[in-house]
């Protein structure tokens, strides 16, 4: 069940105010403030971030623990290029307006050039990824597995002109709320893979294919732990330099 704009509103306010920053003033500079992700659709976990879309004067990201606050001019908010982008398509859809009416709605569209940028991205991580796979710790492995896991999910979507859900409805939904089967991105990934070394594809394809068969609960705590883990390493080595 969706969350009420109220309940919204009072925990956007709340965090706002727990990183110092006015409320107000994030509000009357907007034309248009729009929660989106996993917080709009009540499919949050208890560490999600609420993701903002303030449409008004400025251009601005703020990224902090449980925000993710995302600014756009209302010129570049009617643009092509915005319209035709994925961010848009999504908040379209999945979106709760707190401030404002969607007036652009009828002009998103999910354009070629995002779905080739996808494509690229993706290519690139296929590219690079090879040259330090035998290197990494298993969590760092897993961590690579599950993101480019999503970003293909993403693209097959993407390339059938469906805007993007939130990312758990990735991790925990792909054969179940999108009914899409689970070799369909192991045979995207093949096919985006054609020239990279055979022994890193088997050995990533069979990490995501356990995404697939584990418990939907357990996947979101896999990812969890993942994250946490590969940032406790990190933070290691730099107290080592």
């Amino acid at each position: 069940m969706r969350p009420s704009k109220k309940y919204l509103k009072h925990l956007l306010i709340e965090r706002l105010t727990e990183i110092g920053l006015d409320s107000a003033r994030i509000f009357d500079e907007a034309s248009e403030v729009i929660v989106f992700g996993s917080m709009a659709v009540g499919i949050s976990r208890t560490d999600s971030d609420i993701d903002v879309l303030c449409i008004g004067e400025g251009q601005y990201k703020i990224k902090r623990p449980f925000l993710d606050l995302i600014g756009v001019p209302v010129r570049e908010a009617n643009s092509k290029e915005w319209l035709q982008g994925e961010l848009a398509s999504h908040v379209a859809k999945y979106g709760t307006w707190l401030k404002g009416a969607p007036q652009w709605l009828h002009a998103v569209r999910i354009g070629p050039s995002v779905v080739a940028q996808k494509r690229r991205r993706i290519r690139r991580f296929m590219r690079f990824l090879p040259l330090a796979w035998s290197r990494l710790e298993p969590c760092f492995r897993e961590k690579y597995s599950i993101k480019l896991r999503r970003e293909t999910q993403r693209l097959i979507l993407l390339e059938q002109r469906i805007p993007v859900p939130p990312t758990k409805v990735l991790d925990d939904s792909w054969t179940t709320t999108l009914a899409r089967p689970p070799y369909e991105v192991i045979y995207r990934l093949r096919q985006l893979a054609l020239e990279t070394c055979g022994a890193f594809i088997e050995d990533l394809l069979d990490h995501i294919d356990t995404h697939f068969s584990k418990p939907a609960h357990q996947q979101s705590i896999i990812s969890t732990r993942s994250r946490q883990i590969g940032t406790l390493l990190v933070n290691r080595r730099r107290e080592k330099q």
